[in-house]
């Protein structure tokens, strides 16, 4: 049951983010692709081998199937989506080194913040993991955050209606929620739970705030379905 639920909110995510999109056809497919793996399992990954959750072995393993989902998922979103054909044109949209930093920064507050709040709650699994230090943790962010918004931008540089609900979905839904509710035996099911809460709550807001950087002094031209 659980495992139909990740494919379904993930479905309906990127289902979403097709009708959202001005992008068509194979190349909305592979940005979705690209969106759906690196929010909804790499990035995720990642950080799970820096905590010592897992091995690299393990990590890789998991990314095949979560590969395949996408693989699956992101045509099909795009076909019932009707965005096949009719596109519209791009909007080009900016990315200074201000509004990177921006990005960072709301990442790295909203992390931590998340994270200290739901720490005690999950202190007890991470006491037997080796835990890097907080500047180590602290720069790892940097580089997830700029991952999380480098996923994003060819959607946002297409053309990307009501992109800060949409970017919050993905990165709250697809990047938190998710990818934590099929059973493993990497993370009990209490850990999870108070993992999702943390990871859907900081994600979403961060997906508002990079939908609004990055579309806000653009309006896109209406999208045909």
């Amino acid at each position: 049951m659980l495992i139909g639920l990740y494919l379904l909110l993930n479905f309906a995510v990127l289902w979403l983010v097709a009708r959202s999109s001005a992008a068509t056809g194979w190349v909305l497919t592979a940005m979705l692709l690209l969106l759906g793996f690196v929010v909804g399992s790499a990035n995720n990954l990642l950080e799970a081998v820096v905590y010592g959750v897992l091995s690299l072995r393990q990590a890789l393993a998991a990314a095949v199937p979560a590969a395949i989902v996408f693989a699956i998922l992101s045509p099909l979103a795009v076909l019932l989506a009707g965005r096949w054909k009719n596109g519209s044109e791009a909007e080009a949209i900016g990315v200074t080194p201000i509004k990177l930093l921006i990005v960072v920064a709301a990442y790295e507050v909203l992390y931590w913040t998340a994270g200290t709040l739901v720490y005690p709650y999950i202190a007890h699994f991470y006491a037997t993991k080796t835990i890097p230090p907080v500047y180590e943790v602290a720069s790892l962010q940097i580089v997830r955050s700029l991952i999380f918004f480098a996923a994003g931008y060819p959607l946002l540089k297409g053309g990307l209606r009501s992109a800060s609900l949409v970017m919050g979905l993905v990165y709250g839904v697809v990047g938190g929620i998710a990818p934590l509710l099929p059973d493993n035996p990497y993370m009990p099911a209490d850990i999870r739970f108070y993992h999702g809460i943390e990871t859907s709550v900081s994600n979403f807001l961060f997906g508002l705030i990079v939908g609004y950087l990055f579309t806000r002094a653009r309006p896109l031209r209406p999208a045909h379905a």
